[in-house]
């Protein structure tokens, strides 16, 4: 199963906001351009139809579509990197150790859809 990082949207407004609260509070990290280089580089396996709205205004700005993407153990969603970029979160202290493992390089997804297919449950 997957490992899941910042799906947002999923959440309550209130739920999404102390979430991020919580991680706004851990940042920023000495190694936000790697992170955001790193989650940059991920393999899209989901488009999203629709956007995520920024959890720290009042939730009427768009701030692009909360396609999920992944590097086959980890997937997050779009929305991440806009949160990193402009709040400064950080990312989960597994997730981050997972990056710096693999030395900031996004490990490529041969099968996007045998990824899915064997992982998501839908």
């Amino acid at each position: 199963m997957l490992k899941r990082f910042g799906f947002f949207e999923e959440s309550s407004p209130r739920v999404a906001l102390q979430d991020l609260r919580e991680l706004q509070m851990m940042g920023p990290l000495d190694e936000e351009d790697q992170v955001l280089q790193y989650l940059s580089e991920g393999t899209m396996l989901f488009e999203a139809g629709g956007s995520a709205y920024d959890r720290f205004t009042d939730g009427s700005l768009p701030i692009g579509p909360p396609d999920v993407y992944s590097d086959g153990e980890w997937c997050w969603s779009g929305d991440v990197i806009y949160y990193i970029r402009n709040y400064h979160i950080a990312v989960e202290s597994q997730f981050f150790d997972w990056m710096m493992k693999h030395n900031w390089k996004c490990p490529r997804i041969v099968s996007a859809e045998a990824l899915v297919q064997s992982n998501w449950q839908t």
